[in-house]
């Protein structure tokens, strides 16, 4: 009895072969010939996927001109801010801030008073004065100032230059010295020669109104700077060169 079976065949079902497959596909099925949307199908698929491409490259290729420079894309370029117009104006805007600040509470401020004079205990009676006005008293103790012929330097990182303002209106002549890196909005208050027990305004007399900060020799200082940057410069430029005539 013969015991041939047909490979095909897997307990009664049938097993697609990859000549099955390759006719029911087969781009020479009379069915899909005759058919005209089988072609425009795949043309419009053809296109698609042509277009894609042809994006992917056009995006690779902008975003290598926009990199290299050769292509400045307006939208790209930051547009300037009000303070680095100002900067530009007047150089008082880079040593100075030029914002309106709210004026704070003294109880909401925390100053360290620092004595810089030869003035002993000076300090401590700095530090008392500001107390009875209503500030928070940190630290009291000496420190230096590389220009200690002024009433003294009131200094505070970017968060506390609100508290800057207060502390400038309760003691007359201060410069306002900004440090950058300081993250907390505690009060440095650095005594210099110039300062008298006068220089505390009387409580009934404070200014508590909104305002900016007062850095008067920082300006005088870089405004001469620019002044002088801009006759240097204009030494240095050449001349207008004379016509053949002399003129």
């Amino acid at each position: 009895m013969s015991d041939e079976r047909d490979p095909t065949d897997w307990h009664g079902q049938r097993i697609v072969t990859e000549e099955d497959l390759d006719e029911g596909f087969s781009d020479h099925d009379p069915e899909r010939v005759e058919n005209p949307r089988y072609y425009r199908r795949r043309l419009l698929h053809g296109m698609v996927l042509g277009l894609l491409v042809a994006l992917v490259i056009a995006a690779l290729v902008l975003a290598y001109l926009v990199k290299t420079g050769q292509v400045v894309i307006p939208a790209l370029e930051p547009a300037p801010t009000p303070t680095a117009t100002a900067q530009a104006e007047d150089p008082a805007a880079a040593v100075c801030p030029q914002e309106e600040l709210e004026y704070a509470k003294p109880k909401d401020v925390t100053v360290n008073v620092y004595n810089a004079t030869t003035s002993a205990g000076l300090a401590a009676a700095t530090a008392e004065s500001l107390k009875k006005h209503g500030f928070t008293i940190g630290k009291v103790a000496n420190a230096k100032l590389k220009n200690a012929d002024i009433v003294g330097t009131v200094v505070s990182g970017t968060k506390g230059r609100a508290n800057a303002l207060t502390v400038q209106r309760h003691i007359k002549g201060t410069e306002y010295v900004k440090k950058p890196k300081r993250s907390a909005d505690t009060i440095d208050f650095v005594i210099g020669k110039k300062y008298k027990a006068g220089s505390i305004v009387p409580k009934k007399k404070v200014d508590t109104s909104d305002g900016q900060l007062s850095c008067p020799i920082a300006v005088k200082e870089a405004r001469k700077k620019a002044k002088e940057s801009a006759a240097a410069s204009g030494k240095a430029d050449p001349s207008p060169a004379k016509d053949q005539d002399g003129k």
